[in-house]
């Protein structure tokens, strides 16, 4: 049974972070947390400085962002950040 997919865009200035299909992103957003799922409402939003979740069928990473933004489309997610670093490095 094939899991419904979104496609998650992390951009940085000096590259892309991730790029890949994901099942779950959570994130920080200024007025809460926000838990985005495949077929999503559209939302610009700014994020707080902190963690993200990014879950895919196999398995879940964490990836901490600053001066970050993020964009919903149908099925994709793109965040924007100013820095990325993953929480395993």
């Amino acid at each position: 049974m094939a899991v419904n997919t979104m496609r998650l865009d992390i951009v940085t200035p000096d590259e892309t972070v991730f790029s890949d299909e994901v099942t779950f992103v959570l994130a920080k957003g200024v007025e809460g947390d926000l838990g985005i799922l495949p077929q999503h409402m559209p939302l610009v939003t700014p994020l707080k400085d902190g963690p993200v979740k990014i879950k895919q069928e196999d398995r879940q990473q964490v990836v901490h962002l600053r001066g970050a933004f993020l964009e919903v489309r149908k099925d994709r997610v793109t965040i924007l950040a100013e820095a990325a670093e993953w929480a395993h490095k």
